[in-house]
């Protein structure tokens, strides 16, 4: 079982590990946010799952998707649970950890390029440029259960670079 990062949607940016993982698959459980020309890697005739969330509409919960994941894996030989970006950054990969290895399900974190990289990469920046920024944080926008919540942005920032995933609200 693999927990793979599809990187920030350009498929050049997908790992080779990665690559390698998607086009040996037995089955790709993925989420919106993969790049469609990135599931074209997986051989022809797998089964392709949409386990995605889409914001602010109803939507499959993280408890099937916990399920699926598990079934698929008694299931096939190779999983490959493929998330958007790096699955260690707000990609709830410790809940799906967490429900392997309850169900002793061994697996294998397989992180990805982070969005905060490619949208510094573009910009022609870097995250942490000498006399600028010192530090980088990430931080969402979301909340659980869209509870909203006050944000100090100030000490978020504190001399650093500050990047903000999900942040549509």
């Amino acid at each position: 079982m693999y927990l793979v990062g599809a990187g920030p949607g350009n498929p050049n940016l997908l790992t080779r590990k990665a690559e390698h993982l998607i086009r040996t698959a037995d089955i790709v459980l993925y989420d919106r946010l993969v790049n469609p020309f990135i599931l074209q890697l997986a051989p022809p005739g797998i089964e392709i799952v949409d386990v995605g969330k889409k914001p602010y509409s109803r939507h499959i919960q993280q408890g099937e998707i916990n399920d699926i994941i598990v079934d698929s894996a008694y299931k096939h030989q190779r999983v490959v649970r493929l998330k958007g970006g790096d699955p260690a950054i707000f990609g709830r990969v410790q809940e799906e950890v967490e429900t392997l290895k309850a169900h002793d399900i061994p697996c294998e974190i397989v992180p990805g390029i982070t969005t905060a990289s490619a949208a510094s990469a573009v910009l022609g920046i870097g995250l942490t440029s000498r006399n600028v920024s010192k530090s980088v944080t990430f931080t969402t926008g979301s909340f659980k259960d869209s509870k909203e919540e006050e944000i100090d942005i100030a000490s978020l920032i504190d001399g650093g670079t500050l990047a903000i995933y999900m942040g549509i609200k």
